[in-house]
Formats: structure tokens, sequence, C-alpha cells
């Protein structure tokens, strides 16, 4: 069985002959500098650190690793990268301000402060990554003057260029020639996740309560742009990838960020819409991200069309392994969930780590619908020892 026809079993709720791993397969399922730097020392492989994404210093996943964990899912990464960097432009040498050596892209180029922080400043965004921080973070939103509907209208976003068009139509042909893994691509983005960095979080969670029109304007306008964007990949591509992930961040540890009736009225439409469309002009799978717990809207998210969730944020409220399988484990895939990233993954013992995910991959794995893969990336804080057992759990108990 090839990785795809496994993924794809598994999607269709069916037993394979083994559990499908990702790590590196996409933007939330891979791992920071730091702990890879370790990783691949704590190994004895001789490789650099390459940099995939610039905002949150993850990287990308070597052949050695990835065959030693025998994954299943490969990226057709975008021509830029979540900070705008371009990933065609060759690497350079560079430090993380922690101290991980690394090898980025030569299109990346911050201004470093007095006070070694570094300020990057790109489509109207100012990033900043702190002087013993790990990754960038909005300090100021390029569209924080947006009240009303008609100024939404003067927001530009792009669809895609002819550059970026012949960069996914080259690496998508790559990836289905030389692999017979799972393809996914992240060409799209979302809906709280894309518009609460564009107006600043503070005014978008008050936005989406005090300013309807104007929120329902920009998921408008979003939601334009994504499916003008899945025409484009089809045109594209074709069949060469299999999946889209898509970006929407609902909940915290504690439960879902909104009210429930919040999310069906501002949100839930969008999502169905832009699952209906994907499904009218391809076969792609569509990859629902959203960290926290996200128990309260899965009802409605599902009656919307999702069906595969990410990363499965277990370890939050009311999102046990049990719970989650007993009541949606017939509608949804639980792509992730193998550990809990907060409380285990980062501070137990490796044996701890390595008997918390054979646990939740016994409940998962039954009757197909599970991907094994910790929910979203591997922070700094993780010691290499405990990713190792994560993934040697995986390749050892992970057979039907």
């Amino acid at each position: 069985m090839t990785s795809r026809e496994r993924i794809l079993n598994i999607i269709n709720h069916k037993e394979a002959d083994r559990v499908p791993v990702d790590l590196g397969g996409t933007a939330t399922t891979t791992i920071l500098a730091k702990p890879y730097y370790g990783l691949l020392k704590l190994l004895n492989i001789d490789k650099p650190v390459r940099i995939a994404d610039a905002m949150q210093m993850w990287v990308y996943v070597d052949d050695e690793i990835s065959d030693m964990f025998h994954t299943d899912v490969v990226a057709l990464w975008p021509l830029y990268d979540f900070l705008g960097v371009r990933r065609d432009a060759g690497f350079k040498d560079w430090v993380t301000p922690t101290g991980t050596p690394v090898k980025i892209s030569k299109d990346f180029n911050p201004k470093k402060q007095e006070d070694g922080s570094y300020i990057y400043e790109v489509g109207g965004y100012v990033y900043k990554l702190p002087s013993y921080g790990y990754y960038f973070d909005v300090v100021k939103p390029a569209y924080a003057w947006v009240e009303t509907p008609e100024d939404v209208e003067k927001i530009d976003y792009p669809i895609m260029s002819d550059e970026e068009k012949a960069w996914l139509k080259k690496n998508a042909e790559k990836l289905r020639k030389e692999s017979d893994k799972f393809i996914v691509t992240d060409i799209v983005g979302g809906w709280c996740d894309i518009a609460g960095p564009m107006l600043g979080n503070e005014k978008f969670y008050m936005d989406i309560i005090m300013n309807k029109p104007m929120i329902h304007a920009l998921f408008r306008k979003l939601n334009d742009v994504w499916m003008a964007r899945i025409d484009a990949l089809v045109e594209t591509v074709g069949d060469k990838i299999d999946a889209v992930i898509m970006y929407n961040d609902l909940g915290s540890n504690m439960g879902g960020l909104y009210k429930t009736e919040t999310v069906r009225e501002m949100v839930i439409p969008y999502i169905k819409e832009f699952y209906d469309h994907v499904n009218k002009v391809s076969n792609y799978h569509i990859i629902f991200h959203s960290c926290g717990s996200v128990y309260q809207y899965l009802p409605d998210l599902i009656d919307a069309g999702v069906r595969i969730l990410n990363p499965v944020q277990v370890g939050t409220k009311n999102m046990e392994p049990e719970k989650l399988k007993k009541e949606f484990g017939k509608d949804l895939v639980f792509w992730g969930g193998a550990v809990d990233p907060q409380h285990v993954l980062a501070f137990k013992s490796s044996e701890e780590v390595s008997e918390q995910a054979k646990r939740h991959m016994e409940i998962f794995m039954k009757d197909g619908g599970f991907v094994f893969t910790q929910p979203h990336n591997i922070q700094s804080n993780v010691p290499p020892e405990n990713v190792l057992a994560l993934y040697e759990t995986a390749v050892k108990y992970g057979k039907y």
C-alpha cells in the first residue's frame, strides 16, 4: 500500500496496513528549528536546519527523518512563506536569537534592533521577533483602519500571479512524479485566522460582535479570494495534489473563543460556501485547522462540510480522545491528537510521551479516521528525546 493509498483509506474510514504518519507534511504538523536541531544531533545526522517558514521558524524535514518515521504526507509549499519571504531565493547562514544555527532564505532581511530583537516589515504589516523569542508576531496590523464595508472594498488581496502558478505547477509535477505520498498545499487561508492579523486581534474580537456588517464584508471578500485561488490551483496543478489546508482558530484551552451562536452566524456560512465550491470544482480534500477546544462547534462544522479536523488539541477542555472518537468518529478524520503538546510532550519523560501516544493511537485508529501527528508544530521547549519517542511509537505500534 502506498502512502497516498493509505491516507485515502483512512479518510474513507477504512483501516489500512498501518496508521499513516505526518511530520512536515503541512504548515501545522512540522517542527521548529530548535528541537529539530536537537533531533538531528541526537540521531547523529549531519544536516543543516533549513527554515521553511521565517515567521514561525519551522523547518523542511529532511528525507532521512521522513524515512525513519515512515511519514506519508508531503507539502507543496507556496512560493512565499507566511512572512512573505520567497522560497526560491536560495539559502544563507543565520543564527536565531536563541542560538540555533540555521539556513534561511536569502530573501529574509529583517532589521536588527539594539535590544537584539528583529523587525520585519511587509505589505503594511510590522512583525517582531523578540531577542528571547522563537517566532515573529504581528505588532502592527495592515488594516486597522478598516471600519466599514466600503473600506473592505479598498483592500487589494491578490489571487495568484503567473509566477506563483509556474512555481506550483513545476513543484506539483515533481512531487507527483518522485513521491507516492499524499500531497497537501496551503495556498488558501481562512477567516478568523486572517481577519485577526489584518485588523489587529483586539479590534477583530470586538468587531465580530459590534461591527458585523464590516466583518461579513471582509469574510465575503476573503471567501471570494479563496475560491478564486482554488480555481487557479485546479487550472494549474489539476489532480497532482490531494488536499488543501484551511486555518481558522476558534478555540482556547477552556473552550471556544466565541459563542456558538456567533460562529454559526458569522463564520459557518462562509465555511460551507467554500467547501461546496471546492467539492464542485475539484476532488481535493480539505484539512480544517483550528487550535484549542472546538468541541462546541463540531456539529456545525460537520454540517458545513468539515470532514478532516486538525490539530485535535487533546489536553484542552472536552477534547479527550475517547469523547471525540465516540461522538464524532463516524464523521471526522482526526489529523493529529497523538499526544498532549502542552502538558506531556514538552514536560514529561520520553516514556510517558510514548505511553500516551500509544493509548491515543489505539483510540483514534479504530475503523480508520486517524493520521498520527502531534497537535500543531513541535515547539522549541520540546526535548529531542521526546520527539524521537513520539514518532518511534507510531512506527512500533501503528500496525492494524
